[in-house]
């Protein structure tokens, strides 16, 4: 029997007879004749390994259009032109049929292949002495594990896309295929697996390998990449961020909150996670504290002094510029502030239109390039449209040295800054645009985050800091959740506002105090926080000590809420958190709160206060043993009072954590849990997360009419027929044999 291994960058296993069945030869034609027969298959040397992982990037190139718009087209804020052709309209319509381009899990199944065949050859063992300079000495260095860590993590992610797309019946095959005879018994014999059967072989098959975890140093600092431009460890999917999304998919198929606890817990890691170890090139320097930073598009606060408002300052676009990642100095400027630490993983596509793996996207979301009238093929929906005006923007200014704030209102604005949604939530107004081609007066459409680089972005910082969001949410702490999109999350706010609430029984508390964000010194810094007895809630107290954006190469941590990005200073926006889901619903059924005067006899009792009356003139000799009767009968009085105002602080505190919360705790999850489905309406749109975003909510809430109802906004008539879960995925009869 003759072997194959692949010649790289062009990977392939190639036909090598014409008698195998349909189902092999889909599975295994990688589109390339290009062979390579041997003996002997062992990646031992560097120059090895590495071109086997740049081939394996190559290879994601071909799937990176089509997962975006299987996430997309199936969502709700897509909506598909008369200019599309007919793939892309069953995809949208949930019609895709066996002779769909977009319809070919052999490509996803090569990258598989490929990825098998490294694992198993290559030499993790391999290990040399390498000087470290911040160490001062000379360490074991493992040149391989950086790569098997990263092909583990690019296989996890490449199957939890065909989770997504198909469903279930997907055949398992982590062993590498070498011939077509082997690739017909594996594919017979190989297990077939839904989505939680690909969270549970992947959790366990990456979890042994976290501490491995790094980026690989490929000679570059991290400035030049795959593609010439991107960074080439921006081609890495971090470890943590598949395991943290293994568990939150895992969490909501199964319904079982505990596992969003240890998805909150990988995301975490992740934002933590700096390299240390100095010997792979720059690393130690590439990577600081994953934050949010401060980008954001806004009004200007002169706007509203001066009643004249302009455009708004939109500074979102830049966060999709896939050259810049990481801390790096290059030339003495060092990225770490903002926009440079957005990007985190992406899939380097080429260049040029006339190359083999453009990333298309570019012009499906975008007007014809060539000034005729041909419509975006992919243009935003009603619902979409509707998520982002329906926000209340709302901006803070200065007016006679007093700090104050106001909502921008229809109002406000002309008719043409409404009609370019400059209303609510300034995100989509950033990316876009519409423009007049040529001399015909007609308005064709641009979207910047689609146009403005090449590359497919598969992580990004909101997207880690909102999954962290989803995770502890589900996992039962809404306020914390809350505290993401609202404020930006750092220590005060945690001990103010998170760990009271939910922090009472060990268990609990040990997961909170696990999350460590420093302070946070841009804008949202928080002075304290104070426990109303009134509403029975923890609220902020906010010290705005530095509103100015902060210099490149600031040490200090910049987190924002997620909100902010676009709907201006979101933890004074009364607008945004309903009041309600603090307060009870059904007040008869509401525990009662302590009473102020119920708590004196059990001071009493407890303190054997004896309470005497107050002094008479009458009953002493003179007016200085009155004067001193009354001055004691006062301070014990007040000592007393002081003495069960705190009693009472407590009980109120015990009230409302102990039996008001879990009451109210359903309700206040049902409420943030709408407030994530709409922040990642506006900030991901496009993206091609949409699809699963919806689908993780309707298995968490045990509610299929939830995705169905969601997408139906879009197109009514697909309301019946996404009411039956077998109908959200794909057909792909040669595999999944449906």
């Amino acid at each position: 029997m003759k072997r194959l291994i692949y010649i790289l960058p062009a990977i392939a296993l190639a036909m090598m007879t014409s008698t195998v069945t349909t189902s092999c030869d889909d599975m295994l034609d990688m589109g390339n004749d290009d062979v390579l027969y041997a003996e002997e298959n062992h990646l031992t040397t560097a120059n090895d390994t590495v071109n086997s992982f740049v081939g394996i990037l190559a290879q994601l190139q071909k799937i990176a259009v089509r997962t975006n718009l299987y996430g997309e087209l199936r969502g709700d804020l897509v909506s598909v032109s008369s200019a599309a052709n007919a793939n892309i309209k069953e995809i949208a319509d949930f019609e895709v049929n066996d002779s769909n381009t977009y319809n070919a899990p052999r490509d996803y199944y090569a990258i598989i292949n490929n990825c098998n065949y490294y694992l198993a050859n290559a030499n993790v063992q391999l290990s040399e002495g390498r000087y470290n300079s911040e160490k001062g000495d000379t360490v074991t260095f493992y040149p391989f594990r950086a790569e098997y860590v990263a092909v583990k993590s690019i296989r996890a992610w490449v199957y939890l896309q065909l989770a997504q797309i198909y469903g279930s019946n997907i055949p398992l095959i982590t062993e590498p295929l070498l011939s077509i005879e082997d690739a017909d018994q594996a594919l017979s014999q190989a297990t077939k697996v839904d989505l939680d059967g690909v969270c549970d072989y992947f959790i366990a098959d990456l979890e042994p390998y976290v501490t491995w975890f790094d980026y690989p140093y490929h000679g570059n600092p991290g400035y030049s990449g795959y593609n010439g431009a991107m960074p080439s460890r921006m081609a890495v999917i971090p470890i943590q961020l598949i395991l943290g999304d293994l568990y939150l998919w895992k969490a909501s198929y199964e319904q079982n909150p505990t596992l969003a606890r240890t998805a909150a817990k990988y995301y975490y890691d992740y934002i933590d996670w700096v390299p240390t170890d100095g010997v792979n090139g720059s690393n130690s320097r590439y990577k600081t504290r994953l934050t949010t930073g401060n980008n954001s598009v806004e009004w200007q606060s002169s706007n509203f002094t001066s009643g004249n408002f302009m455009k708004p300052t939109s500074d979102y676009s830049s966060l999709f510029n896939t050259g810049l990642f990481g801390n790096v100095t290059q030339d003495g400027n060092n990225f770490q502030g903002h926009r440079s630490r957005e990007v985190i993983s992406a899939i380097a596509m080429d260049t040029a239109s006339a190359q083999g793996h453009f990333n298309d996207l570019r012009y499906l979301y975008s007007y014809n390039r060539d000034n005729t009238d041909i419509d975006a093929v992919l243009k935003p929906s009603d619902v979409c449209y509707a998520y982002s005006d329906g926000q209340v923007y709302y901006g803070t200014y200065s007016s006679g040295g007093v700090r104050r704030g106001a909502a921008v209102t229809e109002g406000m604005l002309e008719a043409d800054a409404v009609q370019e949604h400059q209303l609510g939530d300034l995100r989509l107004w950033s990316v876009l645009s519409y423009n007049t081609l040529g001399d015909h007066d007609y308005q064709s459409q641009t979207i910047s985050k689609m146009t403005s680089f090449n590359d497919f972005i598969i992580y990004r910082t909101g997207q880690v800091y909102l999954r962290l969001a989803e995770a502890l949410n589900y996992a039962g702490f809404p306020k914390f959740a809350l505290a993401i999109l609202t404020t930006g999350l750092d220590n005060t706010v945690i001990s103010g506002s998170v760990m009271p609430l939910y922090g009472t029984n060990t268990t609990d508390s040990t997961f909170i105090a696990y999350f460590n964000f420093p302070r946070n010194y841009y804008r949202t810094a928080v002075a304290g926080t104070s426990f109303n007895l009134t509403t029975g809630h923890t609220s902020f107290i906010y010290d705005y000590v530095d509103k100015s954006r902060p210099a490149d190469g600031d040490p200090t941590i910049y987190n924002i809420g997620l909100h902010s990005r676009g709907s201006g200073w979101t933890p004074e926006n009364e607008f945004y958190y309903p009041a309600d889901a603090d307060v009870p619903q059904d007040s008869t059924t509401f525990p009662v709160r302590p009473k102020w005067a119920s708590l004196w006899p059990a001071y009493v009792t407890t303190n054997e206060v004896t309470y005497a009356t107050h002094p008479v003139r009458d009953d002493f000799n003179s007016n200085r043993e009155f004067n001193d009767a009354v001055a004691q009968f006062t301070a014990d009085s007040i000592a007393c009072e002081n003495a069960i105002s705190l009693l009472y602080a407590t009980a109120m505190q015990q009230w409302y954590v102990n039996d008001a919360l879990p009451q109210l705790q359903v309700r206040q999850q049902e409420v943030v849990d709408s407030l994530i489905d709409v922040e990642q309406a506006l900030e991901f749109c496009f993206e091609g997360h949409r699809f699963g975003d919806l689908m993780r909510a309707a298995y968490r809430k045990g509610n299929d009419a939830y995705l169905a109802n969601k997408v139906a906004a879009r197109n009514p008539d697909l309301l019946g027929t996404l009411s039956n879960r077998r109908n959200w995925f794909i057909s792909w009869r040669g595999v999944i044999g449906f």
